[in-house]
């Protein structure tokens, strides 16, 4: 109930001109409430129930919880004040729903096969007489929650969706997470007008539905499209995921061999892979021209590297089959370094196995460390950048990154920050900003760092044994986009005994390279950083 309280309380505090009457009068209600009324609402609303028109449904007779001393006299409150129906009207379906099998068959005709299987029993119980629905609906009382939408709206204020809820809280509470302090002004908050929250619940209204509407066929899916919120000028969090969703769409409708309607999809995204997947079309629709050309804009602005890495190698066979070669270079993947261990069979990753031998072989120290140990210096480096204040970054104090993290505006909204701590990159001013971070925010939840995969043993050698120069270009890399560049790298690091350092790829029998580890390797070689890939055969 605490977090209940204040999440709405936080809310009300900065939002009051943006919320509706409705959703003040329901905050006002809950707010002179007595406390066992207080904790049982809160309890309800975190449950599913089930759902109906008349709100989420409960079983009185199966409602019990410990820390509210007065539980009967809780519902009557509720009841009283609006936010519980006893009773309510209810469809057949709803109301069989909240019955086990062995009460609905109590309940139901003699006669009815114990061989049944739910959803057979309910069908013969609906066409039954309504004899089991009287005698249900005698033994207990039933409950629907109301006001639960009104709580959408605070969610959506506090946490800027609503995938998270009052467990991230419990976490805190428990000690599972801590979070960084930072700045929570009035004036930066995400959302500004009205407008802007009733397009984010309409989103999000239109992603409930979409689980579903997907299974189904191609008219629902151009239907929920048409839907979709048109977004507002400078809200790009709302633009993106619009366009997550629209993706999403359109990917079926191209399954289902709706071709001209899932490129009209695509056309209206402005993210990644919308570009790759209209000039997959264009194929299949044997328009290689407009496919080349959709290969030429990507190449002339590219969104990320996964898509001009596409546009090359796509672009290249289009021109192939046309004849037109002499303009498009034809793209060679990176030829690592490449060795084979054989190994025991073990219970072992093969990954630790190698990191074992490697250290026998070699004779020095091999870390497993995938990606921990860049992304890890990193945050350590431009922690005070990445928890700055900035116009929408956050929205409660919860938050284990700014919202717009994983875009392409995370750079760009701190670019001249990013640019002076580059430029003041040296071996000692990197070492002695990681080293004191590091002792200072132990423990504190940032994306880019896995405490327990970041030793002091392993900082320290790291620190020492790369070179600044290798660390600015991984540094610029991650940063130039840091949803896809953060993941694909290697799984080892070896420090050998006489200096220097080694990142090494580790593939198991039949695993093979991703496209991502490839841009990386390709990275490594034009970067000059030591590398090379080891392919485990098992004995």
């Amino acid at each position: 109930m605490t977090n209940f309280r204040t999440l709405v309380d936080f809310v009300v505090s900065r939002y009051t001109q943006l919320l509706s009457t409705s959703e003040l009068s329901f905050y006002r209600l809950f707010c002179e409430l007595d406390a066992d009324s207080q904790r049982l609402y809160v309890r309800l609303l975190s449950r599913k129930g089930v759902p109906s028109s008349a709100g989420a449904l409960f079983r009185e007779g199966k409602l019990s919880y410990q820390e509210i001393n007065k539980l009967p006299g809780a519902v009557d409150s509720l009841c009283s004040a609006g936010l519980l129906i006893r009773n309510p009207p209810l469809q057949d379906r709803a109301l069989l729903a909240l019955f086990t099998k062995a009460e609905l068959f109590a309940a139901g005709p003699v006669g009815l096969s114990k061989s049944l299987k739910r959803m057979e029993l309910e069908e013969a119980l609906l066409a039954s007489s309504t004899e089991w629905r009287e005698q249900l609906m005698a033994e207990e009382g039933l409950l629907a929650l109301q006001g639960a939408e009104y709580f959408q709206t605070f969610k959506l204020c506090f946490f800027g969706n609503l995938n998270q809820d009052l467990t991230d809280y419990v976490l805190r509470d428990l000690g599972l997470y801590r979070y960084e302090s930072y700045t929570l002004d009035r004036h930066q908050l995400p959302f500004q007008s009205r407008e802007q929250i009733e397009q984010y619940l309409l989103y999000y209204d239109c992603l409930e539905q979409a689980e579903e509407v997907l299974a189904n066929g191609a008219s629902e899916i151009l239907d929920l499209a048409s839907q979709l919120p048109i977004g507002l000028p400078g809200d790009l969090t709302l633009a993106r995921r619009v366009d997550r969703l629209r993706l999403k769409l359109a990917r079926q409708l191209e399954r289902l061999d709706q071709l001209e309607a899932a490129e009209r999809l695509y056309r209206d995204c402005g993210q990644p892979p919308a570009r790759e997947r209209r000039a997959r079309i264009a194929v299949k629709r044997d328009n290689l021209e407009l496919a080349l050309c959709l290969c030429r804009e990507i190449l002339d602005s590219p969104l990320n590297e996964a898509e001009r890495c596409f546009a090359e190698r796509f672009g290249y066979r289009i021109a192939k089959r046309m004849g037109t070669t002499q303009n498009w270079a034809n793209p060679q993947p990176c030829q690592p370094q490449l060795e084979v261990f054989t190994l025991p069979q073990s219970p072992e990753r093969v990954e630790i196995q190698t990191a074992s031998e490697l250290a026998s072989r070699e004779e020095g120290i091999c870390h497993y460390v995938e990606n921990s140990l860049f992304n890890g210096v990193l945050g350590l480096y431009i922690w005070d950048i990445l928890f700055a204040s900035i116009p929408g970054a956050f929205y409660n104090p919860f938050q284990i990154a700014p919202s717009d993290f994983r875009t392409p505006h995370f750079y760009m909204s701190r670019h001249a920050q990013f640019e002076q701590r580059l430029k003041e990159l040296s071996p000692s001013a990197l070492k002695r900003r990681v080293m004191e971070t590091y002792r200072k925010k132990l423990g504190i939840a940032n994306p880019l760092v896995a405490w327990e995969a970041l030793s002091l043993e392993l900082l320290e050698l790291a620190l020492d044994r790369i070179p600044v120069e290798h660390w600015r270009s991984l540094f610029q890399r991650l940063l130039g986009d840091i949803t896809h560049h953060r993941n694909g790298l290697p799984d080892l690091i070896l420090f050998p005994d006489k200096g220097g350092y080694e990142l090494v790829e580790v593939k198991g029998p039949g695993d093979r390279l991703q496209q991502n580890q490839q841009r990386w390797l390709t990275f490594f070689a034009a970067q000059n950083i030591p590398h090379r890939v080891i392919h485990v055969e098992l004995l």
